[in-house]
């Protein structure tokens, strides 16, 4: 994947170890990689979930949205 290759800052932590170690996106072995951000926002909570699926030399990149519960009012 060498054409997609770009510099990540993550600075520390198990997240920067495990998939960008020297700011590099780890791809051997790997099948797909998920992140989950819950947040709030106009009085709701809220998720966003990003998945990268891997094939071959390639990968499809999915997000989805979601309200979950209203927090204010």
């Amino acid at each position: 994947m060498e054409e997609f290759k770009k510099t990540v800052n993550v600075l520390e932590g198990p997240w920067e170890a495990s998939a960008f170690p020297q700011g590099e996106e780890t791809t051997e072995g790997v099948i797909s990689r998920e992140m989950s951000t819950v947040f709030k926002k106009d009085g709701y909570l809220c998720e966003t979930v990003v998945t990268r699926n891997y094939h071959g030399k390639d990968y499809h990149d999915t997000s989805t949205h979601k309200r979950i519960v209203r927090i204010d009012g």
